[in-house]
């Protein structure tokens, strides 16, 4: 199993942890994150022929470039996507949309210690992050889906 996997996985573990905590649903969102953050920078560096050198391409994705790249994707101006699938665009409109709001969830859960996290909440995120996983597979192929993924580790000029 994929690390990603691995990390959905413990994130469905802990959101389903009785009795839940503020420690293991916060841990939960934020694995469910992390599974999405290590789903994405897998599927890109696939795309790298040298296999030994995928991890150390890994790391040199950002986390604010992959929101700022994720956002502008939304923006219907900047990216129109005219002639392409529909279906695709919702699809991959889908999950930038679902990965930034992923990040600021694990922010909250990780750094705001003054509010507590909602179970039913928490187990939502999970969810997200679940449904990213499945979509993915059905657009991963197409040419827009492969320039966002390049868009996620380069800057913005």
């Amino acid at each position: 199993m994929a690390y990603h996997d691995d990390l959905l996985a413990q994130a469905f573990q802990l959101v389903h942890t009785v009795p839940s905590t503020q420690a293991t649903l916060r841990r939960a969102v934020s694995s469910a994150y992390y599974a999405v953050f290590h789903l994405l920078i897998a599927e890109a560096t696939a795309n790298w022929s040298n296999v030994k050198l995928r991890p150390a391409l890994g790391r040199a994705y950002d986390h604010g470039i992959m929101k700022t790249a994720s956002n502008r994707l939304l923006n219907p101006q900047h990216f129109p996507f005219n002639g392409e699938d529909p279906q695709v665009v919702a699809d991959l409109r889908f999950i930038a949309t679902a990965f930034a709001e992923l990040q600021e969830n694990r922010h909250f859960a990780d750094y705001n210690l003054t509010i507590d996290l909602n179970p039913k909440n928490a187990a939502e995120q999970v969810k997200s992050a679940e449904k990213i996983f499945n979509t993915w597979p059905t657009i991963r192929s197409h040419q827009i889906t492969q320039e966002y993924l390049v868009s996620l580790v380069v800057k913005n000029r």
